[in-house]
């Protein structure tokens, strides 16, 4: 690793507490900032609230960086939860080098999967889903993840 990987390495695991922490009490003020009943089910069953956030940001627009990056983060934080509970999985920095993920929070080592191989950087998918055009379906994204991990996951074990 060059200096300055080893040093956004150390940043971002130094600032991983803080993040994990803030994690599902950003998701409940969020979910119920767009309307979704019951906010505090996507702490437990994230899967339940799915039908209701894909209905709130299926035309959502963003005015400006600021609001893209707001979204971005909060649905990024929704996209790893889901599936941190739908695989049994975890938050945690990818600290391999030369990965394409390095460095970055992604959720992966997913136990209810046949391995704990495949990970995703669910921030990355939110940038893709926050710009792409409106109607948008956050459930067919979610589908299509799902699909993919499964593959990868039967890929892995050949």
């Amino acid at each position: 690793m060059t200096a300055d990987e080893i040093q956004l390495l150390a940043t971002r695991r130094a600032g991983f507490d803080d993040f994990h922490k803030a994690v599902l009490p950003t998701l409940v003020e969020f979910v119920g900032l767009v309307g979704v009943d019951a906010p505090q089910t996507v702490i437990r069953a994230a899967d339940r609230v799915v039908p209701q956030l894909d209905r709130a940001l299926r035309n959502l627009a963003t005015q400006g960086e600021q609001e893209r990056l707001w979204l971005t983060l909060r649905v990024g934080q929704f996209i790893g939860e889901y599936f941190v509970q739908k695989y049994a999985g975890c938050w945690f920095v990818n600290d391999i080098a030369g990965a394409r993920f390095f460095a970055r929070y992604v959720v992966g080592q997913f136990s209810g999967l046949s391995t704990s191989v495949p990970l995703i950087d669910p921030f990355e998918v939110a940038a893709g889903f926050v710009d792409a055009p409106a109607p948008r379906s956050l459930s067919l994204l979610l589908n299509d993840l799902n699909v993919e991990l499964v593959q990868m996951s039967k890929r892995q074990l050949n």
